[in-house]
């Protein structure tokens, strides 16, 4: 799979976007591969272990580079594994019943298209994003265990009235859990299509990119990089609707 520079290069921009942003891998790779003929469970199994190193790497060297920053509250935590985890395991079920019944193409964009208006929106409806969070991580759970593209609403929901810092490190956070248990749980609703990623250039391209976007994120504010994403998972769907 990584044989092609333009692969490898996309991957690299990726993960640094994820190190900027805390999100990225997942929500930029899934339209990127289905337009490359792979199936929404073999993406799983390649990209959310790379999501998992690059969340994991960029908590340890936010934490160590910022000792000011706590984790993430205890209460904000229980919320999201009470509600969100169980709703990925609703999703990934729905995923097996359906997965030859389901236009993956049209319903992954359909949602980061949606999820990207609603990030553009945020100021407007910052207030409904609080009054409404439940609800939202609901939504993020069952989106995310279905298509994989839940990302964004998750960062809309836990940056909400928080600054950069918080918001980078509240994102990078609870990314990181919901993709380590997406991963569990795909291994073993999904066992038989289990295939491990084994390919050495993506370590490469994980300390590159980790290492690029880290270093980006101090220099450069991370609001372009949003928008970038953002125009970016934007133009995925439409490539990927029109594929």
């Amino acid at each position: 799979m990584f044989e092609s520079y333009f692969i490898i290069a996309y991957f690299l921009m990726i993960v640094a976007f994820q190190s900027i942003i805390g999100v990225g891998v997942l929500v930029l790779g899934t339209p990127f591969l289905l337009i490359l003929k792979f199936n929404l469970v073999e993406i799983f199994f390649i990209l959310l272990p790379i999501s998992i190193i690059t969340s994991l790497s960029n908590l340890i060297i936010i934490n160590y580079s910022n000792k000011s920053l706590k984790k993430s509250t205890y209460k904000e935590f229980k919320k999201f594994f009470k509600i969100c985890i169980p709703s990925i395991f609703v999703g990934l079920i729905l995923l097996k019943i359906f997965e030859n019944f389901i236009n993956f193409k049209f319903l992954v964009s359909f949602v980061i298209i949606f999820s990207v208006l609603l990030v553009l929106l945020k100021d407007k409806i910052n207030y409904r994003i609080n009054f409404f969070r439940i609800s939202i991580l609901s939504i993020v759970g069952l989106v995310h265990g279905l298509t994989n593209s839940g990302g964004t609403l998750m960062s809309l929901a836990l940056t909400a009235n928080n600054d950069n810092e918080y918001a980078r490190l509240n994102t990078t956070f609870f990314y990181l859990v919901l993709a380590v248990f997406q991963y569990l749980l795909t291994i073993i609703i999904f066992f038989e299509k289990f295939t491990f990623l084994s390919d050495v250039k993506i370590f490469f391209v994980l300390i590159i990119g980790i290492l690029t976007g880290n270093l980006l994120y101090y220099y450069l504010k991370s609001r372009i990089y949003k928008i970038i994403v953002n125009s970016l998972a934007i133009i995925s769907a439409i490539i990927l609707l029109t594929s």
